[in-house]
């Protein structure tokens, strides 16, 4: 496998707004629903989902234009 595909300045503007949108969601959770309180794992678990989550929507972000249309098939 070669360099994993990354552009800094998307990456980290997607990350913004899934931060954003992160927040948003615990406010909404803890405000309208019955769970009271956050446990050291939910900090965890959403710290590591939300960097994911940012690169993945930065992967779909990204601009197509640097690979090739087409990938030849090795084997032929």
């Amino acid at each position: 496998m070669s360099k994993l595909p990354f552009i800094p300045s998307l990456f980290f503007k997607t990350l913004a707004v899934v931060i954003v949108l992160v927040i948003s969601t615990w406010w909404a959770v803890l405000k309208f629903t019955s769970y009271e309180e956050m446990i050291p794992a939910d900090y965890g678990g959403t710290f590591i989902s939300t960097i994911l989550l940012s690169y993945l929507v930065h992967l779909w972000l990204m601009p197509m234009d640097d690979y090739p249309e087409e990938y030849e098939d090795e084997t032929e």
